[in-house]
């Protein structure tokens, strides 16, 4: 009886001996018998990386000086009639006086040289005396006066008998006496003794074009 357990012992420690020798554990881990998990591959959608477009730095580059726009040309003013009235009557500085007369050819008088300015420049006929246009004349003040008006005199006796054109700043233009020649001459002195006052002619201080016509 005793053989017998003597030689299950034996069997036993030798069992044992073998299954250390193959890696078995007669006392194995509970980790050690943990079954593994099988992995499986991750079939969810994923989501896209949106990626930052890179940014690019363009820097201005001017316009050639040739495609610069042109700077706009001023309007230039249109000249009204007694601007015209003062032009016709300034080209014929330096011809001489002549009793009567009232063209380039034959010369001028005061009244001659004023008749025809404003006939060429605001087409408008106006009396042919110095005392007839005084009459057609609309009295203004010295201040108001301007270029193209007339100014009267009275030379000789009572009545309006000399008349000139009107430039502004106490100057006129007039055919002064026989001997000599139509001339731009200062209001003082003499002329300012004799006086009279200015006048507009009705119908010839509107502009002939509007402004912003070239």
């Amino acid at each position: 009886m005793l053989s017998h357990h003597v030689s299950a012992l034996k069997y036993s420690v030798l069992g044992s001996a073998m299954l250390t020798m193959a890696g078995c554990s007669l006392n194995p881990r509970v980790a050690d018998i943990t079954p593994l998990q099988s992995i499986q591959p991750d079939k969810s959608p994923k989501q896209p990386v949106s990626q930052a477009a890179p940014v690019k730095h363009v820097t201005a580059i001017p316009p050639p000086a040739s495609a610069a726009k042109p700077a706009a040309k001023p309007a230039a003013t249109a000249l009204t009639p007694l601007d015209k009235v003062v032009v016709h009557a300034l080209k014929q500085s330096g011809k001489g006086y002549c009793w009567g007369g009232n063209s380039p050819m034959k010369g001028f008088d005061c009244s001659g040289l004023t008749q025809y300015s404003f006939e060429k420049g605001a087409n408008v006929n106006i009396p042919r005396t110095a005392a007839g246009q005084y009459k057609a004349a609309v009295k203004i003040p010295h201040q108001e006066a301007d270029r193209g008006d007339l100014v009267f005199f009275r030379t000789r006796g009572q009545k309006v008998s000399h008349v000139g054109i009107y430039l502004g700043r106490d100057k006129f233009i007039h055919a002064p006496r026989t001997g000599k020649v139509i001339t731009t001459t200062k209001l003082e002195g003499y002329w300012k003794r004799k006086l009279v006052g200015f006048g507009r002619i009705p119908g010839a201080a509107q502009p002939l074009l509007p402004k912003s016509v070239v």
